[in-house]
Parts: C-alpha cells; sequence; structure tokens
C-alpha cells in the first residue's frame, strides 16, 4: 500500500481557509461597532451658535430642563481656551435627545 504524506503546515504562511475566518470575524466586528456607534448617535443632539464663553456647565443648566443630559462635548479652541461655538450632548434616552431637538430648536445658553 502506498501512502500519502500528511500536508505539513508552513507555520510562515496562513492557510486561505483560516484567513477568510479571520476577515470574516473582522468584518463581524467592524459592523458591530459601527452598529453601535450609530445607536449611540441616536442619544446624541448638535448645539451650534453657542456664545464662545458657554460653559459645559451652561449647557447642561439649559438641557437638563428636558432630560437627564449624561455626556457634553464641548468643542474647544486650544490656542484661545474657549469654546468654539457648538457642542454635542448626550442623553439618558432617545426619547429625551428627541424631545430636547423639538423643544429646545432655539435654546439661550448664558455664560
Amino acid at each position: 500500500m502506498h501512502e500519502e504524506p500528511e500536508p505539513q503546515e508552513d507555520s510562515g504562511h496562513v492557510r486561505e481557509g483560516h484567513a477568510e475566518i479571520v476577515d470574516a470575524a473582522k468584518k463581524k466586528e467592524h459592523h458591530e461597532d459601527v452598529k453601535e456607534k450609530l445607536k449611540r448617535k441616536e442619544f446624541e443632539i448638535f448645539v451650534g451658535g453657542l456664545d464662545k464663553d458657554a460653559t459645559e456647565d451652561d449647557l447642561r443648566k439649559v438641557f437638563s430642563e428636558v432630560g437627564n443630559v449624561t455626556d457634553v462635548r464641548l468643542m474647544m479652541n486650544p490656542q484661545t481656551k474657549k469654546n468654539k461655538g457648538f457642542a454635542f450632548l448626550r442623553f439618558a434616552t432617545v426619547e429625551q435627545a428627541k424631545r430636547a431637538f423639538t423643544e429646545l430648536k432655539n435654546p439661550l445658553v448664558l455664560p
């Protein structure tokens, strides 16, 4: 009887089948990351036209009237140390974010 030798794996090379599985896993992980980011964006609103002296506390004070503000990202100018006139606010629920968006179209945020 003549036996064929078993194929040897070359540790320096990735098998094609394994590479496809790794590729698929990375794509799925990326897809899940994108879905999660999009979901988080539903909780967030953009606020523009802010006074350059407005602070995170000023924004929290105004927007907490319509919901629980869980995060404020006030974009700052590193040279002037003043805000750039816009921010992103995240709320505890999507409903609160929608309420802030509809009820506070032109909020007065005073420093």
